[in-house]
């Protein structure tokens, strides 16, 4: 090759480069991230920058995330880069749906009641309260 002229090697496009790292999962439509991750979430190089690659995916497919917001994964799979399973949330919307998902697999209490509509309630600040354990406290606690 003569001096001065370089051959430059084509690169892949940042989305030919995302739709490389995922594949399709069937029974959930989740589409599972197979790239680096950064811990939890996967990750790509765009531009010499590291983007989470559910950020890309939204972006690409859905559009601008607008400042405050955040991104949610519906499916509550973290790999997952399905933008049709991403939503842009704020913080609190987010805390607070991954609080209620947590609570909905809880099936029992620390003391092992068992928890559900029926025995358990919502308390004022969006914890699930054991209502056994409820009728403990006020009997041990009650002053007759």
């Amino acid at each position: 090759m003569p001096r001065g002229i370089y051959h430059r090697i084509p690169k892949n496009t940042p989305l030919e480069r995302f739709e490389a790292k995922y594949i399709p999962e069937p029974n959930t439509g989740c589409w599972l991230w197979i790239g680096a991750l950064n811990p939890r979430y996967g990750k790509l190089l765009i531009r010499r920058n590291i983007e989470y690659a559910h950020r890309f995916a939204y972006e690409h497919y859905k559009g601008r995330i607008l400042p405050g917001l955040e991104i949610d994964h519906v499916c509550e799979m973290e790999c997952c880069v399905n933008p049709f399973h991403l939503e842009a949330v704020t913080n609190d919307e987010n805390m607070k749906r991954a609080m209620l998902r947590r609570q909905a697999r809880q099936h029992a209490c620390p003391k092992g009641h068992p928890v559900n509509d029926v025995n358990s309630h919502l308390r004022s600040n969006g914890h699930r309260q054991c209502r056994e354990c409820d009728r403990i406290y006020h009997r041990q606690n009650s002053h007759a």
